[in-house]
């Protein structure tokens, strides 16, 4: 896949549901391919009550 087809499909992705699912969808990614990685990721979890560190390792 290159550069170019990597954008028309996230631009297809958006047009068909959303922006907001679009960047969950990287998000969810970049956070699932740290942790393939052995990356330790802190990130802020807006579904929680409070504002809170999660780690992934």
């Amino acid at each position: 896949m290159t550069e170019a087809d990597l954008i028309a499909a996230c631009l297809a992705f958006e047009e068909e549901h959303g922006v907001n699912e679009l960047l969950v969808l990287l998000n969810d990614t970049l956070l699932a391919r740290a942790q393939a990685a052995g990356v330790n990721t802190q990130y802020l979890d807006a579904e929680d009550d409070e504002m809170v560190f999660h780690t992934v390792q």
